[in-house]
């Protein structure tokens, strides 16, 4: 492993195992969109538990989420997220080598005001911060900072601005600058951080999206268009193809899950149904899908439903439901198409993340996915 300095290793970038593997949004109640009991209750000593949990499992990162007004109306669950950078301050204070990663709505903080932030987290990891990099899509957050959204062309233009301007503080230079969203004089970051720049990921899935992720992100993650993992190759060569033959790198290709894990399947996809389809927060994600979802009101029911059971599910993200060693064979599927990065959610967080390290994660090292820690 390499380390900037005198920093440590930021394992998110450095680290050897196949499949690498990350908390997702425990600075707030987790991913679901539920009403069930067992919804993570978000405390900070939660949080704390969770995170230092995550790094004795050996996880390579804990990755926030981001939210200025909620879903679900005023006081909903949704919005109760602690702002990203404060918080991974105060992680990266309670860790030693898990990867601490804010996640960044760029339309909305300013490059200079996240370079010296950004900054303040690296120095306090030594080394070990980085940045989940969006655009803002949500109208409702927009209008709070008197910002209407964005076309979708030009969101990413300031987005490669945006990125411009903080790798250039971020490496030490003072400069004026003069484009069409950022007009700078004297722009200037100190302190000196510990890494050269920090680890970043991206989302973005339009053809301009796919871009902006090659071009600027270690990791790009995916939106997966079948539940067949061995169908995602192409996405994922799709990806690496881009990186490599516009901008000469490689990158990394994450996946975003929500995460199951029972003594059989259908105990899995009993509890499946319970928060989801019995228990789901119906309204607050019909909300979502229609103030968010461009084409919502065209879509067939279909695709609505699978959408909604997604979100409600955990983040919409991809399933790792059924038995240890079912959830083992299907990562091993994923990372056989090509995924090397997962972000996980659980409903309950901490049970959900304790039963992963002790059941799944010796399956993964059998399967020469993840090496033993030392």
């Amino acid at each position: 492993m390499s380390e900037d300095k005198a920093g440590k290793a930021n394992s998110m970038r450095d680290s050897a195992n196949r499949v690498k593997l990350a908390v997702f949004a425990a600075n707030g109640k987790g991913g679901a969109f539920t009403h069930h009991p067992d919804r993570f209750n978000g405390d900070w000593d939660a949080q704390v538990r969770l995170a230092k949990s995550a790094e004795e499992i050996g996880f390579e990162g804990f990755v926030s989420a981001s939210r200025w007004k909620p879903f679900g109306g005023d006081g909903h669950y949704s919005g109760d997220l602690m702002e990203t950078f404060t918080w991974a301050a105060a992680i990266a204070a309670s860790t030693d080598r898990i990867s601490v990663m804010s996640t960044v709505h760029m339309t909305i903080i300013h490059p200079v005001i996240a370079a010296k932030m950004a900054t303040t987290v690296d120095l306090v990891s030594k080394g070990r911060f980085g940045m989940n990099l969006v655009c803002g899509w949500y109208p409702a957050e927009m209008a709070m900072f008197d910002e209407d959204v964005k076309p979708h062309e030009d969101r990413y233009a300031l987005a490669d601005e945006w990125v411009e301007i903080f790798d250039r503080l971020f490496a030490g230079e003072s400069f004026d600058y003069s484009g069409d969203y950022y007009k700078l004089r004297g722009a200037l970051n100190q302190p000196r951080p510990v890494q050269h720049r920090p680890f970043f990921m991206n989302a973005g899935g339009s053809p301009r999206g796919s871009e902006f992720a090659a071009k600027n992100a270690d990791v790009a993650f995916i939106i997966a268009q079948s539940p067949d993992p061995q169908k995602m190759k192409g996405q994922v060569d799709q990806y690496r193809s881009l990186a490599r033959e516009r901008f000469g790198k490689e990158i990394q290709i994450g996946l975003s899950t929500y995460v199951v894990q029972r003594d059989t399947r259908e105990e899995a996809e009993a509890y499946v149904q319970k928060y989801v389809v019995e228990q789901g927060d119906d309204a607050a994600v019909a909300e979502f899908i229609e103030a968010n979802v461009a084409n919502s009101k065209t879509m067939p029911d279909g695709a609505i439903r699978q959408m909604s059971f997604a979100i409600k599910a955990g983040y919409g993200g991809f399933p790792l439901v059924g038995t240890a060693a079912e959830i083992a064979d299907t990562i091993e599927l994923l990372s056989q198409a090509g995924v090397d990065t997962l972000l996980l959610t659980w409903l309950d967080y901490e049970g959900g993340l304790q039963a992963f390290g002790r059941d799944i994660v010796p399956l993964l090292e059998e399967k020469g996915l993840r090496v033993p820690l030392s």
